[in-house]
Parts: structure tokens; C-alpha cells; sequence
């Protein structure tokens, strides 16, 4: 590790510099970011490219400001009557997005929290993952949290990215919140892995344990790390120490390196190898893991504040 650590690090910052002139070059000037440069704005993609780009800001904040405006202009335009968000009008919420969306936004725009934010989060406690009451001796499918659409399945990504973005803004008193974080947490308990961790989806499937894998179990870990205590959270940690480099996506090591932090872990060798392996994530040009990646290189001058629940 000592050796991958100081090859590495001499090229984080110039891989932070790269990434950080990628995603800047990616953006539509009309606001927002594709997932792939020269394509139609998207949810996700922009409101990583803003966490990224603010993470990695080096000028004012009257520069940032000016910057940003096209691209929460871009954001607010897919902001529907019931308060999800669209990519368009004829799209449907995507409930990882509008968790993601609600986290990232509110916590650098503030003045958005007036009347953007109560709207979305009032969108997203509104949306339930369908309730299934077949018998299953390992899962509850009784359990609503959230879907990736509306009227289907609750899913582990969007549930841990809603569940994050209500627990970050439970001073706005949303009704129903404390009600829905309560079963969204008792579903993501029933869904961890046997071993530890979480798999994208169900613990199981035809009477088998699926294994856990390292994006959605950081993820998880990301809205329970306000839950450190509880065995199933102390699991997953463990799967994702002993798992923090096994996955070389920029995406999985750049969520591993995030969620460490968070928990107080040494971050060195996830961040080596984040290092090495951005070049391979430049070059697939996908805004999404590129911002990710960068937001995990500059961590140490914003230490993930955006991703923390307030204590």
C-alpha cells in the first residue's frame, strides 16, 4: 500500500486538475450536464458536476455564483407541479436523482430551501415503493422505501439517496418524513447481505444470498452513518474495508474514499488508487463517475461536508 500510496500521490492533484477541466468542458451552455459531453442535460450528471466543481473551486464565491447559475436555472426548469424533478417533460422521476438532488442542491444553494427544497421534499415522502405480500423467511416485502421509478419495487440506491436528503433537512419539518425515513431504515436493515453490505437490490433472490457489492453498500453506509452503532451498519463497514479496492470503477472508488472519510477512516489507499485509475475514467468521458472521482481527489479541503448529516 506504501508504495501504491507514493506513486499515487503525486498524481492526485494533477488527476483532480484534469477531471476538474473535463467536467467543466462538459457542460451545456444553455445549463446543466450531459452524461456524455454534446448530449441533453441530465439530473444526476449536474448536480454531481456542482458538487464537484464547488469541492474543487479555487476562485471567489461571487465567480462560483455567476458560474452556477445556468445550471441550477437548468435544475429548477425540472422541477414538476407535485416537486420531482424531470430530465423532461416527458420522462418520469427517478428517485435516486431527486435524493441526490435534494442533498447536493439545498446544501449549496441555500437560497433554494424557501420553497424549491419543501417542494421536492414533499415530492419524494409522497412516492412509495410497492408494497408485495408474498411470504419470503429472509425479506419483508411489505417494506415501502423508495423505487428507482414511481409504482414499482423499492430499490437500495434511490431509498439510501432519499433517505440521506431527509435526514439532512428535518428542520424543514416535510410531513410524513419521520414516518417513511423509519420504514426506509427498517427495509434497508432487512436488505443487507448476509455476509455484510448491500447488493443493488434484494439480500436474496430464489432462495439465495446475493453477495454485496462496493457502490451500493457505500451508498447505504453514506445515509446510516448517523446510525454507526447499529450491527447491521458496523457489517457493512467491515465488507467495505475489507472490499475498499476490489472494485476500480472511478465510481466505486470514488464513493468508498467519500464514505470512509465520513466514517473517520483512512482514506490513503482508496485515494492512491482512485488516482491511478482516473485516467481510465477520463477516458470513458461519463460526466457521472468523472465528478464523482473528482469530489473524492478534493476531499481533503471540503472533507464530503455536503454528504454529512448534521450532528
Amino acid at each position: 500500500m506504501d508504495t501504491i500510496a507514493a506513486v499515487a500521490g503525486a498524481l492526485e492533484e494533477q488527476r483532480a486538475a484534469e477531471l476538474t477541466d473535463c467536467v467543466t468542458r462538459a457542460a451545456n451552455t444553455s445549463g446543466g450536464w450531459p452524461y456524455y459531453a454534446g448530449k441533453g442535460s441530465r439530473i444526476e450528471p449536474t448536480c454531481w458536476a456542482l458538487l464537484a466543481l464547488r469541492g474543487a473551486w479555487s476562485g471567489t464565491d461571487a465567480d462560483w455564483s455567476a458560474f452556477a447559475v445556468p445550471h441550477v436555472t437548468f435544475l429548477q426548469g425540472c422541477q414538476r407541479s407535485d416537486g420531482l424533478l424531470t430530465d423532461t417533460a416527458q420522462s418520469s422521476p427517478n428517485l435516486m436523482a431527486e435524493g441526490l438532488a435534494a442533498c447536493i442542491l439545498a446544501d449549496l444553494f441555500p437560497e433554494l430551501r424557501a420553497t424549491f427544497l419543501p417542494r421536492l421534499l414533499r415530492g419524494i415522502v409522497a412516492v412509495k415503493g410497492i408494497k408485495v405480500n408474498e411470504t419470503d423467511t429472509r425479506q419483508d416485502n411489505t417494506l415501502q422505501a423508495w423505487p428507482w421509478y414511481p409504482d414499482t419495487f423499492s430499490w437500495l440506491e434511490p431509498t439510501a439517496w432519499c433517505v440521506l436528503a431527509l435526514k439532512k433537512f428535518r428542520a424543514l419539518d416535510t410531513p410524513g418524513a419521520a414516518d417513511r425515513l423509519a420504514e426506509a431504515e427498517r427495509m434497508m436493515e432487512n436488505r443487507s447481505c448476509q455476509t455484510g453490505g448491500w447488493n443493488f437490490g434484494n439480500a436474496s433472490a430464489l432462495g439465495q444470498d446475493l453477495r454485496p457489492h462496493v457502490p451500493p453498500t457505500a451508498t447505504a453506509l453514506l445515509a446510516l452513518h448517523d446510525r454507526r452503532a447499529q450491527p447491521v451498519v458496523m457489517r457493512g463497514l467491515a465488507f467495505l474495508d475489507q472490499a475498499r479496492v476490489k472494485e476500480i470503477s472511478g465510481m466505486a472508488l470514488g464513493l468508498t474514499a467519500l464514505c470512509l472519510r465520513i466514517y473517520d477512516r483512512d482514506t490513503t489507499e482508496v485515494e492512491a488508487r482512485l488516482a491511478l485509475a482516473a485516467e481510465n475514467t477520463q477516458a470513458l468521458g461519463n460526466v457521472y463517475p468523472m465528478a464523482i472521482a473528482l469530489h473524492a481527489l478534493t476531499a481533503a479541503q471540503h472533507q464530503a461536508r455536503t454528504l454529512r448529516v448534521p450532528a
